[in-house]
């Protein structure tokens, strides 16, 4: 690693330039540089050179993102980014939201990282456009590709932890695309087995993707559709087992549980049009639907002794649609648009404890939003928005932002932005039986950013961002007035931070990135210092007192340093390293009851290194072979249930082939 970073200090060269067009950060093509808020681009190439078996090697350790991984193939995984939790990070796959209805997060794990051809990340404030679950930002999957011949692509990948079981994991990938004349065809399809590195850990999934689009020069007609099936084991954290602490009841060493098992299935669709009205008018309107059906079961010891087993259904329905008007003048654009949604829930639990029960729950928004981007003169833009949302439970919220860019060179760029964001309750928050706090307001926050970009030759692209979030009414369960938990607006996350972004290419043989994040987070949480029952009288006294300590879940420094070798005879060797410093977590200790006190529990920093060997035949078969965790550093992302488990330990060294071919 040391030889490398030298070389980064000497000489390097651009990836990608500066007037690469997104749309995540505007809802509209604009070049990077004409973007107010901080915006980054992982494309496929990226992608390719990490040799990544899933997204969250894509995405952990980029520049303002954490990735929060239970360690075992097909659990949910989730983004942080800037250090706001994953119900404050809004995900889109082609536009598309995916954050679940119930509880606000994305799991990411359903998405094929063989499937990506781009990803947008969007780490400034942007209620303004989008509205809810974006205090951290927006991170855009887009699996769609544009096809000018028709092309097919085979992948197939076995990878394993013990050279005692060489399949222990394995993928099969296929896709093809099909342009004709005006319209182009898509289809891709994946299976994914594993044994895991755990008890109860397996997996089986398989995904499928269908494009079709139609384009001239004055309409666009895209449909996609998406179905992902995985089926897997939750062995929970890893017990603790000595002479004071048992092997759990239904587990083993390994796995808290050997029982607890879930299938998710996952239908996706959405249909998007675009009419070019004239140069200077753009019409757009998309529709979109999501139904998910979560299946899980799970088996544990009642209160005597017994064995409770109980499965629980959640199906969750989630449609929308968005119209949007683009009107370009000269030195001035204009968009507005609005956003219907609705969001339905059945859940079903059967349990030999409780009996069977049902609940429902559905809620709709509407939002209006508009933005412009006015150019003064060749040098500075000002870049102001506004956004309302109306929620059938909360009413309304207003979210405005303001951004500037300015030259300075045509190459070196400074922006600021300051705005607004919030994120709404999900409906387990607002309508969870007997518990359900349907009085609860949005989290919201005031994000400011500072940022510099610059390229000054055409061998460089960096960028630095000086960032802060201030985070009100955060969500937490607690005790009301009456003693009755329930979730509450009581909670403040502030976080300052900063992060920077390098690409480049030494020679032409040699490719770097460089990215980081640091970040100071401190949260004032509602905790219980006093609780006390006098079963005798029937009464109670809860105290409860805000308390300030450094937050939860948010490492303090992450380092990502990658290099991509172009080596003779067509090989390329690929390397990276991530640091991740320690976590934080706390847990509530009763053993000197009355009083209660917090327990810190620490997830120490870790290292990891990972390589590969990539032999490329002919100009179209690659095989590659490589390691992952390298130095089998024994680390975790997610923290466990108690103060005293091993939380959820990450796959040691696994070694990998794989073998694609694309014509």
């Amino acid at each position: 690693m040391i030889p490398s970073i030298l070389l980064l200090l000497l000489v390097n060269q651009q990836i990608y330039e500066m007037d690469e067009i997104v749309v995540t950060a505007t809802r509209y093509p604009l070049a990077l540089q004409n973007v107010a808020v901080a915006t980054m681009v992982i494309d496929r190439a990226d992608i390719d050179a990490l040799r990544a078996l899933d997204i969250t090697e894509v995405l952990q350790g980029t520049a303002g993102l954490d990735v929060k991984d239970y360690g075992t193939p097909g659990a949910a995984t989730s983004l942080m980014l800037r250090g706001v939790p994953s119900s404050g990070t809004l995900v889109l796959v082609n536009g598309q939201p995916v954050n679940m209805a119930t509880t606000g997060m994305a799991d990411i794990s359903a998405i094929d990282v063989n499937s990506i051809e781009r990803i947008e990340v969007v780490k400034g404030p942007v209620s303004s456009i989008y509205g809810a679950n974006t205090l951290g930002g927006v991170v855009n999957v887009i699996t769609d590709k544009e096809y000018t011949k028709p092309e097919i692509w085979i992948n197939a990948a076995p990878f394993t932890t013990t050279f005692d079981t060489l399949f222990q994991n394995r993928y099969v990938g296929l896709a093809a695309g099909l342009p004709f004349q005006d319209w182009q065809l898509g289809l891709s399809a994946a299976y994914r087995t594993s044994l895991g590195h755990r008890s109860n850990s397996e997996l089986a999934k398989y995904d499928i993707q269908g494009t079709i689009g139609y384009q001239t020069d004055r309409v666009a007609l895209k449909a996609h559709m998406a179905y992902d099936d995985k089926d897997y084991g939750i062995p929970g954290p890893m017990p603790y087992s000595d002479s004071l602490h048992p092997v759990p009841v239904f587990g083993d060493s390994t796995a808290t549980s050997l029982y607890d098992h879930q299938d998710d299935a996952a239908l996706l669709g959405n249909i998007k049009f675009v009419w070019n009205v004239s140069e200077r008018l753009q019409w757009e309107q998309r529709l979109y639907g999501d139904r998910r059906n979560s299946k899980f079961h799970t088996q544990y010891a009642g209160w005597i002794g017994d064995t409770i087993i109980e499965d629980h259904t959640y199906l969750t329905y989630s449609g929308g649609y968005n119209t949007m008007v683009l009107a370009r003048f000269s030195g001035l654009d204009l968009s507005v648009g609005i956003d219907a949604r609705i969001d339905s829930l059945n859940t079903q639990t059967a349990s030999e404890q409780s009996g069977d029960t049902t609940w429902d729950a559905s809620v709709y928004t509407f939002g209006g939003w508009c933005q412009a981007k006015k150019d003064i003169g060749d040098i500075v833009s000002f870049v102001p928005s506004l956004r309302l949302d109306y929620h059938g439970e909360y009413g309304t919220f207003l979210s405005p932002s303001i951004g500037f860019i300015t030259i300075v060179q045509p190459k070196l760029v400074l922006k600021a932005s300051v705005g607004r964001t919030f994120r709404a309750p999900g409906l387990n928050d607002l309508y969870w039986p007997l518990s359900g706090n349907r009085g609860l307001t949005p989290e919201y926050g005031w994000v400011y950013e500072m940022r510099v970009e610059a390229a000054p030759l055409h061998a460089m692209f960096g960028a630095v961002s000086l960032f802060m979030h201030d985070i009100k009414d955060r969500i937490a369960w607690m005790p009301d007035t009456g003693g009755m938990w329930m979730p509450q607006n009581i909670n403040e996350l502030s976080i300052i931070g900063l992060d920077c972004e390098y690409q480049g290419r030494l020679t032409r043989f040699v490719d770097l990135a460089l990215q980081g994040t640091y970040v100071t987070a401190i949260q004032m949480n509602d905790e219980i210092v006093y609780d006390f029952y006098d079963y005798v009288a029937d009464t109670s006294l809860t105290i409860i007192q805000e308390i300030e300590r450094d937050a939860a879940y948010i490492p303090r420094y992450t380092l990502k340093f990658t290099q991509h070798l172009h080596a003779p005879c067509s090989f390329d060797i690929d390397l990276s390293e991530m640091y991740v410093s320690e976590t934080r977590n706390y847990y509530t200790n009763y053993d000197r009851s009355p009083a209660v006190s917090m327990d810190e529990k620490i997830i120490d920093a870790y290292m990891l290194f990972n390589a590969s060997v990539t032999k490329t035949f002919g100009t179209s078969i690659l095989l590659t072979a490589g390691v992952k965790n390298a130095l089998n550093t024994d680390y975790a992302t997610q923290f466990g249930y108690s103060i005293d488990d091993l939380d959820y330990p990450m796959p040691g060294r696994t070694y990998f082939l794989n073998i694609s071919a694309h014509y």
